[in-house]
């Protein structure tokens, strides 16, 4: 019997942005590529080299590796007019970034998001919160727009990460019948039935 070859990880850094029209929510995962994270909200600029900047500040500062940019797909598999306007904005941050870029169909991402800061809010017990002012409640209410752009990133770089492995685990897998490739030096020979 012939054991698994071990899964080998690229040890790099990914983030991912979820672009919207005013904002772009972004997500980090861990050098593993196992665990995707909330990282940040940015506002998109009128003045796109801002925003070019301040993407490759963040893959500056993160020591990224990749980029993956969801790709808002409709349910029915077209690309519509937002889908279109993310694509075109991948095309031209490409020009301006120093590396790669993956599109990634994100549907429904951000209602994920939503659902998840939902839930979170319950799991807290559903603390009743004291009524402020009309400051305050529109403070809070960009605050959690800024969460949900940046955990519909994290939804869109976990199930990039998620499909990534197991489009890696496949690939892996050794068949009891196949001998062992001699290029796969990891898979070993098991003395136990």
């Amino acid at each position: 019997m012939r054991l698994l070859a071990p899964l080998l990880l690229n040890m790099a850094r990914l983030i991912a942005l979820d672009v919207g029209e005013a904002r772009i929510g972004v997500a980090i995962c861990d050098f593993t590529e196992v665990l995707a994270s909330p990282y940040t909200t940015l506002h998109i600029s009128r003045d796109e080299q801002q925003t070019w900047q301040a993407i490759q500040q963040l893959i500056d500062e993160t020591e990224t590796e990749g980029l993956v940019v969801g790709l808002p797909i409709s349910l029915d598999g077209q690309l519509h007019a937002q889908g279109q306007r993310v694509q075109s904005f991948a095309k031209r941050l490409q020009e301006h970034i120093s590396v790669p870029l993956t599109l990634w169909d994100e549907r429904l991402s951000t209602v994920e998001a939503q659902r998840l800061l939902a839930q979170r809010g319950q799991d807290e017990g559903g603390k009743r919160q004291r009524r402020g002012s009309q400051q305050h409640t529109q403070s809070k209410r960009r605050r959690r727009a800024h969460e949900i752009d940046a955990l519909a990133a994290t939804v869109i770089l976990q199930d990039y990460l998620s499909q990534r492995t197991l489009a890696i685990s496949s690939e892996r897998i050794v068949k009891e019948d196949k001998p062992c490739p001699p290029s796969a030096p990891l898979c070993e020979e098991s003395t136990h039935e």
